[in-house]
């Protein structure tokens, strides 16, 4: 039996084009790899084209797909599989892909924890609110805040190391 898609192909095709990098970076933050954020960005999309969700407006679809998207890369991070993987110090690392190799804030955004580099990056780089990111987050706004202040400060101190190391 086919998948009933709930969406009309314009509509589904001005979503992707929207939100694909943002979901995509969102996915690469927390796995670490290409083709795996790749993998699960095209699983976000396919969930939404095969959810009968009410959205409310565009925000709330953006909201909903990087949810999805954290959601998705934690569940592929807790499979199996993962422990039976080549450790990453054995290979060569995989860089950012280049069009994002230029923007070195967003290099050290990346190398934060992960606890702090998803609200860090969608405060700073997707302009959402606190309010917001904790609704998406689906945590307390005054956590996002804390984790927000102890990423600024752990971005502050890697800033004043690249400077000394230059």
């Amino acid at each position: 039996m086919a998948a009933v898609s709930y969406w009309d192909d314009n509509e589904i095709n001005r979503i992707y084009e929207k939100y694909v990098d943002t979901i995509y970076r969102v996915c690469y933050m927390l796995l670490k790899s290409e083709h795996e954020a790749e993998d699960v960005c095209q699983n976000v999309f396919i969930k939404l084209i095969n959810s009968d969700k009410q959205f409310e407006s565009d925000e709330h679809i953006k909201a909903w797909l990087i949810l999805c998207a954290k959601n998705e890369s934690k569940n592929l991070l807790k499979h199996w599989w993962r422990s039976k993987k080549v450790s990453v110090e054995s290979i060569a690392e995989i860089s950012v892909e280049d069009k994002y190799n230029d923007d070195e804030t967003l290099k050290l955004v990346l190398s934060l924890p992960d606890r702090f580099k998803i609200p860090v990056y969608l405060y700073y780089y997707e302009g959402y609110s606190t309010d917001e990111i904790a609704t998406i987050l689906k945590i307390n706004p005054s956590t996002v805040r804390g984790q927000l202040k102890t990423g600024r400060e752990k971005l502050k101190v890697m800033l004043k190391d690249g400077e000394n190391n230059v």
